[in-house]
């Protein structure tokens, strides 16, 4: 076939791509062998004399999601049509992959044609089939018809798999500052055992899940469907190879979660059904949009519940979380499991730090009360109420036990050396009316604090004296 008078006559961007039978030579194995001047054009290459058989590396990145295309369009002798996000090159790639007969040797070849723009096309992108347009619109419907978002998640998640025969799919999220990875939803099939799972996920993943992006090299996404692909990933990415032949992954397909340009997470499926690679990828790419805009909305409303609850510089709960917490416990929303127990704390010698040291010094001496109250507290809820107030509510403590909390605060407010703080608690069984705990629980501890200045009038507000309303 005259390969050179057929593009010759090509209108727009093509070339013939050789993919060689005999690959021991991995570098030639995929090669140009013909091109028109408007594919040389388009890669940088115009000036140039055009040479038949060199590298297809040479004229674009590696990259081992191309290799597999072009494989599939020889072996499968199937036309291929994608429209993909090409980040590398910050343009949105419209290509046509079209098999050609093979030469006398056995190599095979493909045409490969495509349109390159700056700006996606919604219609382009809307041009899929039947089958994945169902399973996106599914996809969308759950988001909308359900408030609970984890549940929703997990049903995705499970479709998915099932939609890519797989006998794994998983949702990650990736924390660069703590170096963590959350993983967010996870769904395995029957054959995969749970210990197999914590392997997978274990702490040093974190290290091969930040070098995918690298591994991606401006790709969006990564699809293994065999020893090929699984090849370049051990030339790559040793770690990673080693991590995918211990869990025993043959096939991966995987996409990024992006927010505007920052990865932040990733969806993928492991030994999927390599024989509908085309349908997958349709799928996961499309779901990898939508699942990016509602993992980040879901976030976001996290992020915008711990500010709401939060305080900002001690990480206790603020005052806002202890007024909903009383209420709950005011109008019965909420009943306490024992008794109601409420102890006040507050800071001696905030005011004098302020004065004298500055409010930096302050801050920090805030935030050793709130570290030593969390402490004690042991993952019970504390409250910033005020400047130099903390309030801490339990409903899980007989008072025996309530009484043994408030001994250890009081031994740790008198601590030498450190920071001092005046308590005051009050304790009912019933817990029938919290406010009015509250309030004894609020006297107890001002007749505290100012027992404590009468006997030292000219301290400089470190030391106390204990007392509580039991």
């Amino acid at each position: 076939m005259d390969f050179v008078k057929m593009i010759e006559a090509f209108k727009g961007i093509a070339c013939v791509v050789s993919h060689r039978v005999n690959e021991k030579d991995r570098e030639k194995a995929v090669t140009i062998v013909a091109a028109n001047k408007k594919y040389l054009a388009s890669v940088g290459r115009l000036s140039e004399e055009f040479v038949p058989g060199r590298p297809y590396s040479y004229y674009i990145e590696a990259d081992s999601n191309f290799e597999a295309l072009v494989k599939a369009c020889v072996a499968g002798s199937r036309i291929s049509h994608q429209y993909v996000n090409a980040t590398l090159y910050e343009a949105w790639l419209d290509f046509y992959m079209l098999p050609l007969e093979e030469d006398e040797e056995g190599n095979g070849y493909c045409l490969f044609s495509y349109e390159m723009n700056k700006k996606t096309d919604t219609e382009k992108m809307s041009d899929i089939s039947a089958d994945t347009a169902l399973h996106v619109l599914k996809t969308c419907i759950m988001f909308r018809m359900n408030d609970e978002f984890k549940p929703t998640l997990d049903w995705v998640v499970k479709d998915i798999r099932n939609q890519c025969e797989s006998d794994g799919c998983a949702i990650i999220l990736i924390h660069p500052r703590k170096k963590e990875i959350d993983i967010m939803c996870y769904d395995s099939g029957a054959q995969f055992a749970p210990e197999d799972e914590d392997v997978f996920f274990k702490e040093e993943f974190y290290d091969i899940v930040e070098s995918w992006e690298d591994f991606m090299h401006g790709s969006n996404c990564v699809i293994i469907s065999g020893e090929d692909e699984l090849k370049v990933v051990e030339q790559k990415n040793p770690a990673w190879y080693n991590s995918l032949k211990f869990s025993g992954v043959k096939s991966l397909v995987l996409y990024p979660l992006r927010n505007r340009e920052t990865i932040y997470g990733y969806i993928f499926a492991t030994n999927f059904n390599v024989e509908n690679t085309a349908f997958i990828r349709e799928i996961m790419e499309l779901n990898s949009y939508i699942l990016s805009a509602e993992v980040e909305n879901f976030r976001m409303r996290e992020q915008l519940e711990i500010l709401g609850t939060r305080d900002l510089l001690t990480g206790v709960f603020n005052r806002n979380a202890m007024n909903k917490r009383v209420m709950e416990l005011a109008d019965g929303t909420v009943c306490p499991v024992k008794g109601t127990g409420v102890i006040y704390v507050d800071m001696n010698g905030l005011k004098n730090v302020n004065d004298t040291m500055g409010h930096s010094e302050g801050d920090k001496m805030i935030k050793r009360i709130a570290s030593k109250l969390t402490g004690v507290c042991k993952g019970r809820d504390v409250y910033r109420a005020g400047g130099d107030e903390f309030v801490i509510i339990t409903t899980d403590l007989k008072r025996e036990e309530f009484e043994a909390l408030y001994e250890e605060l009081d031994k740790a407010s008198a601590v030498p050396g450190e920071p001092s703080f005046a308590l005051g608690a009050s304790y009912s069984d019933s817990g029938t009316n919290i406010k009015k705990i509250m309030k004894d629980a609020d006297a107890a501890m001002y007749k505290n604090k100012a027992d404590f200045y009468d006997a030292h009038p000219d301290a400089e507000r470190r030391g106390r004296q204990s007392a509580g309303n039991m």
